[in-house]
């Protein structure tokens, strides 16, 4: 038999999330699919006893050398138009192996989430100059058929247009043509039975609002320091560095990243841009759109499914040449990456929370080698483990010191709380805060007020007999939303009427303590009752293009005073904003996470950031119970090298990241003793295994109970283990799943790990 007409076999990963079918399966490649299955094909294949079809992803490809002791099975089928590049076949490898989650769950992100959707189609008629000649030849046969006389109305409609044009194909919307000739489509299946015409499937479009939200983007000349940075990361544009631009508020770090895209699109490569939350960004997506047109492609959660698929299938096809978006767009199907940029590279949401845990900017450092192209982290509040690694020359660090346009002045006021208290003032807002935007709305300008808490009341209780409204299934206190008169659960959404009286005693003393945005937005329309108030929180914008709605009302100045969590401090650009204000600025400092001050820092930072951005000076409250924490002392001075000398000593002196790694191992169970004993048993086999190697430095604090004790139903419970060797911490876990799913004892707990965790749950 020659080599050509010898059988072949593929070897696959079947497509299903769990360790015991983390391996490859071997099937014969029928020989009507020889030309079809390709190393990363998608296709369906018989599985199990039953024989269900189930969908696999191909490994390797190789010659049946008729070795096995069984019948192999034959793939049933290939999927069309979807495939992993062999370079995320590589990085779905490496991400098993760093995360320790299933090939599988990895190759999921490289693809749709749904790959089987049906492209909108639209019906086209399809005209050349053959068929042209055939139709007016047709004319001259029927012209005098009285029982043909629509069919004669639609070719001479036809003949027109098309004798009027000067390509050599003709094409109409077949749904247009009924209308215009008050037809039906018959009609047109007659005369493409007599081959005078082609009707085809097209494929729709689906139109994304903010790509066709294009804002003219004048281009501005480099300042002296944006040229400057620009021009240090030119140079390595064919080399796989990491970069940290740290860029005050405002510098043009955005310029310069279209600079360098530009440079790379000319070079005939591509870009991917991620940015933490595509919703809260709009102004920057429109800038980009602005500047390169159509090519630009966007992928985040807010799309559909079709949207998805479709932006995906325009960066496979390279029908785009700049995919900006969330974490998830760093999988981007590109084959010439020339550049990686991470914008606001401080979030957290960059840290994926579900399985597989990834970190987007390990991903693109990873994809950065292997395209040999640069990956830029930008941020004006760096990440603290970033720093240190610029500070170590891992990464090359550029600064921008300078605002690239000149503001206006900008003026900070710390406003300590426990003194507004002692003058008896109770309210949420501090005078200085109350006189500044009673000014403010006189003159016209808008004011943004932060609070880092959603709902109307974090708490209800009884006064009376101290009940407290508790989720039946999370041990947290549920949160008053008042538009709808219930209580939420803001872990696990479970929702109920909120009642007059007390469940236990039945007082009518029942009532909320603390307050978020819902509350602050009724105290606000009541004391300044000629305000238009908006309010942007998850509450708010759940729905589709929820963000650029309240985005463009307020740039609109539909509404005079915008409250809101997190999402109104970043990236915002209103040049009539003069007044902000943080209504609690140690609400971050008061959690149980070694990053409390590092995000405090960079909240502050960020809010100071969105007044004073136009010609009007700004101002900026920052009202706090702990005035003289370092993390805000340091942000009202716009200070991050002073933040950073502070932080990084105390990181170093509790053995917290940059100076450790961290792993965070919790258990869920119906049972809490199961859960708890089974991570007794996890930290006994750690000690046994390395804790006590010459090479390996390992702290293991717990078990204890998580922050939250309980969420829907199953008690939670965790040790953390810091650790020197991130590869050493990487054994454990594969360790410890191994022992777990050989374990029938722990059959009904949940198990969870998770490498350098961006907080602790």
């Amino acid at each position: 038999m020659s080599i050509k007409n010898r059988e072949m076999v593929a070897k696959v990963i079947i497509g299903i999330s769990t360790n015991a079918l983390n391996r490859l399966f071997t099937y014969v490649i029928p020989t009507d699919l020889n030309d079809q299955v390709e190393i990363g094909s998608v296709v369906l294949v018989p599985f199990g006893k039953g024989n269900h079809l189930k969908e696999a992803y191909v490994i390797d490809i190789e010659f049946n050398e008729g070795t096995y002791e069984f019948e192999l099975k034959k793939i049933y089928e290939v999927k069309e138009n979807v495939s992993v590049m062999k370079e995320l076949l590589q990085v779905a490898s490496w991400m098993h192996n760093r995360y320790q989650c299933t090939i599988t769950s990895a190759l999921k992100l490289m693809l749709p989430r749904d790959i089987n959707v049906k492209l909108k189609t639209f019906k086209t008629i399809v005209i050349n100059k053959v068929q042209l000649t055939k139709l007016k030849e047709y004319k001259l046969m029927i012209i005098k058929d009285k029982r043909l006389v629509k069919r004669l109305a639609i070719i001479e409609f036809l003949e027109n247009v098309c004798i009027n044009s000067d390509t050599e194909i003709y094409y109409f919307v077949e749904k247009d043509l009924l209308a215009w000739l008050n037809t039906n489509s018959a009609m047109i299946k007659n005369l493409e039975k007599l081959d005078l015409l082609e009707r085809r499937d097209e494929v729709y479009e689906r139109k994304i609002a903010i790509l066709d939200q294009k804002t003219y983007d004048e281009k501005f000349e480099l300042t002296k320091e944006q040229l400057v940075v620009s021009n240090e990361i030119t140079k390595s544009l064919d080399t796989n560095k990491i970069f940290l631009v740290h860029g005050v508020t405002g510098s043009g770090k955005t310029e310069v990243y279209m600079n360098l895209i530009k440079r790379v699109i000319s070079n005939g490569q591509k870009a991917i841009v991620l940015i933490p939350e595509i919703g809260l960004t709009p102004q920057m997506i429109m800038r980009f759109t602005g500047r390169f047109g159509n090519i630009i492609g966007v992928m985040h959660s807010k799309l559909n499914l079709g949207e998805r698929y479709e932006q995906w299938q325009k960066a496979s096809n390279n029908d785009v040449k700049i995919m900006i978006g969330a974490r998830s767009a760093i999988f981007t199907p590109f084959d010439n990456i020339g550049i990686i940029i991470i914008d606001e590279e401080h979030e957290h949401t960059y840290k994926s929370e579900q399985n597989p845990k990834y970190h987007a900017r390990e991903v693109a450092i990873k994809r950065g080698i292997y395209h040999n192209c640069p990956v830029v982290l930008g941020s004006a509040t760096p990440l603290v483990d970033n720093y240190y690694k610029a500070s170590l020359n891992q990464y090359k660090l550029l600064n921008m010191t300078k605002r690239a346009v000149a503001n206006a002045y900008k003026d900070i006021h710390l406003i300590d709380m426990r003194q507004e208290l002692e003058a008896g003032n109770t309210g949420v807002l501090s005078r200085e805060l109350y006189n500044a935007i009673s000014e403010a709305l006189l003159k016209g300008e808008q004011i943004i007020l932060f609070i880092n808490r959603r709902g109307y009341a974090n708490s209800i209780s009884c006064r009376q007999c101290g009940f407290v409204y508790k989720c039946d299934h999370c041990d947290i206190s549920m949160t008053y939303h008042k538009s709808n008169r219930r209580l939420i659960c803001h872990m696990c959404g479970d929702s109920k009427p909120m009642k007059k009286e007390c469940p236990m005693c039945g007082s009518k003393y029942i009532k909320g303590f603390g307050a978020g945005t819902q509350k602050i937005e009724a105290l606000i329309s009541t004391i300044f009752k000629n305000a238009k108030i908006i309010r942007m929180d998850q509450d708010t914008t759940s729905r589709k293009h929820g963000h650029e709605t309240i985005l463009k009302q307020f740039r609109n100045h539909e509404a005079d005073i915008l409250i809101g969590t997190q999402m109104v401090a970043k990236g915002h650009d209103f040049h009539n904003v003069t007044v902000v204000g943080v209504l609690a600025a140690d609400i971050s400092l008061n959690v149980e996470d070694y990053r409390g001050a590092e995000r405090t820092f960079q909240l502050i930072t960020q809010v100071i950031g969105r007044t004073g951005r136009g010609d009007r000076p700004g101002r900026a409250f920052i009202q706090t119970y702990q005035p003289g924490h370092y993390s805000i002392v340091h942000a009202i001075n716009e200070d991050y090298i002073s933040f950073y000398n502070e932080e990084i000593i105390f990181r170093q002196t509790m053995i917290y990241p940059p100076f450790c790694h961290l792993l965070c191992i919790i258990t869920m169970s119906e049972n809490d003793y199961l859960g708890r004993n089974l991570l007794d048993q996890c930290v006994s086999v750690i000690k046994n295994l390395y804790l006590n190697t010459e090479d390996t430095k390992f702290i293991i604090l717990g078990p204890a109970k998580t922050s939250i004790g309980k969420i829907k139903g199953l008690y939670r419970n965790r040790i953390i283990v810091k650790g020197s060797s991130y590869k050493k911490l990487t054994l454990v876990m594969k360790e410890l799943y191994n022992r777990k799913d050989k374990d029938n004892n722990y059959t009904k707990v949940k198990l969870s790990m998770e490498l350098n965790p961006m907080g602790f749950n």
